[in-house]
C-alpha cells in the first residue's frame, strides 16, 4: 500500500527546505567535450528517499548558476524521479528558463521565458528513482554568471504524479509554486540535479 505523504512546499519550510526523455542532440561540431554545471549527489538525505510532488497544483524549480568564466551551451538535464503510482507513468514538463532578474524583475525565479523544454513519461514505477535525462535539441547559449532555473510541472493529480527527489547532501536556490503563483525563492536541502554543458569557444 502506497503511504507515501506527498511533499508540497509548506511541509518543508520550517525545516529550511524549501529554497527520461530523450530529444535529438544538437549539433556538437567544434564544441569541447562536456563539463558538469552542477551534479548534485542523490537521491537521500536527511528525509530519506523523498523529494517534491510534481502535479497539476505544484511545479518545482531549481536554480543553477553557469560559472563566472565562460559562456556555456547546454548539452543535457538529469533528473532523478520517483513515480506515486504504481501503474502509471504520467508525463512530467522539464524547462530551462531564464531568471526574472534578467528579464527586469526584482527576485530571483523562474522567468517564464523559456530557452528549451521537454516532455515525457517518468522513468519508473513506484518509488524507485531514475537518473532521467533531457538532451538538448537546441544547445541554448548560457551566459557567463547568470542564472538559469530547470522547472518540472505536470498536469497529473496528486497520488498519481511524479516526484523530483531530494539529493544526498548539498544545498540549493529552489521555490514551488502555490495557487499558479511562484513563491519566494530559498536557500535550503539540494534537489537531484545535474546539468551538462559544453564550453564555448572564443570563436562560437
Amino acid at each position: 500500500m502506497n503511504l507515501r505523504t506527498p511533499l508540497l512546499a509548506a511541509v518543508l519550510v520550517s525545516a529550511g527546505w524549501l529554497a527520461a526523455g530523450t530529444a535529438h542532440a544538437a549539433d556538437t561540431s567544434g564544441w569541447t567535450k562536456t563539463v558538469p554545471i552542477v551534479d548534485t549527489p542523490g537521491p537521500g538525505g536527511i528525509f530519506g528517499t523523498n523529494g517534491f510532488d510534481v502535479f497539476a497544483e505544484q511545479s518545482v524549480a531549481a536554480r543553477l548558476t553557469v560559472p563566472a568564466d565562460g559562456d556555456m551551451r547546454l548539452a543535457r538535464i538529469g533528473l532523478w524521479l520517483m513515480n506515486n503510482s504504481e501503474t502509471v507513468q504520467k508525463k512530467v514538463r522539464v524547462s530551462l528558463q531564464t531568471d526574472a532578474v534578467d528579464e527586469g524583475g526584482t527576485d530571483t525565479m523562474p522567468s517564464g521565458v523559456e530557452l528549451e523544454h521537454w516532455f515525457a513519461p517518468v522513468q519508473t514505477l513506484g518509488w524507485n528513482p531514475v537518473e532521467q535525462f533531457f538532451v538538448t535539441r537546441k544547445g541554448p547559449h548560457l551566459k557567463a554568471g547568470r542564472s538559469y532555473w530547470v522547472v518540472a510541472s505536470a498536469t497529473s493529480p496528486m497520488f498519481v504524479d511524479p516526484v523530483w527527489t531530494f539529493a544526498k547532501t548539498g544545498n540549493m536556490v529552489t521555490t514551488t509554486t502555490s495557487n499558479g503563483a511562484w513563491q519566494a525563492a530559498g536557500n535550503g536541502g539540494a534537489l537531484t540535479l545535474r546539468v551538462d554543458a559544453h564550453p564555448v569557444k572564443a570563436a562560437d
